[in-house]
Order: C-alpha cells, then structure tokens, then sequence
C-alpha cells in the first residue's frame, strides 16, 4: 500500500512539473513590451549592471532598458533605475525626458527628448 501511495503521489508531482515548465520557461523571455517594431536590442554595462536596450524602430522616442544579469546582494531600485538611465544615455546618444523614467530592478521605461 506505501508503494502505490508513493507512485500516486510521484505521478502527481510529475504531472505538476509537466504543467508548469512552459510557464517557468515564459519568465525567463527577454522580449521587450513597447511594440513589435524594434531594432536589435543594444547591450551596455554600467557599474557591474548589464542591460539590453530596446528602442521603437526609425528612432522613436520609447525605450526600455532589461537588467539581464543577476547581483549579489539585490540593488536598491533606485541605484538600478539611476544605471539604467545612464545606460539608456549610452546607447541611444538622446537624454531622457524629464519624469519619464520609470521601472524596477529588472524592467526600466523611459521617453526620449532626441531633437529629430
């Protein structure tokens, strides 16, 4: 009886780790959320932080910027956001409009002021 509660129970364990592999394997994506038209992301280290950087194709003033790398202890958001920035500088060469930077340790937002 302890032998068929251990395969009932291992089968059901299993069937849980089939289901949720996919969705564990979406987390892991890096794909950018402003739109579909987009340049190859730019890669850019600050300061130990290592960043993708997505722009709007044919210069748009939209741009995130994907932390992809992991830090030991975790950053404040604020020490991230303020890389970030820096990062976004680099790569697109437009400063940041102002109040328009937004985001987390993983994921920053922003609006471009690039004179066109």
């Amino acid at each position: 009886m302890t032998h068929a509660l251990l395969s009932t129970s291992f089968l059901s364990r299993l069937t849980l780790m089939a289901l949720a592999l996919p969705f564990l394997t979406a987390c892991a994506l890096d794909s950018p959320q402003i739109g579909k038209v987009l340049i190859a992301p730019t890669p850019i280290v600050v300061d130990g932080a290592s960043f993708r950087i997505f722009r709007q194709k044919g210069g748009g003033d939209r741009v995130e910027a994907h932390r992809i790398n992991v830090m030991v202890p975790p950053p404040s958001r604020t020490a991230i956001v303020a890389k970030a920035a820096i990062a976004i500088t680099q790569a697109t060469g437009c400063p940041i409009k102002a109040g328009s930077l937004i985001g987390d340790q993983a994921l920053i937002k922003a609006e471009l002021d690039c004179p066109n």
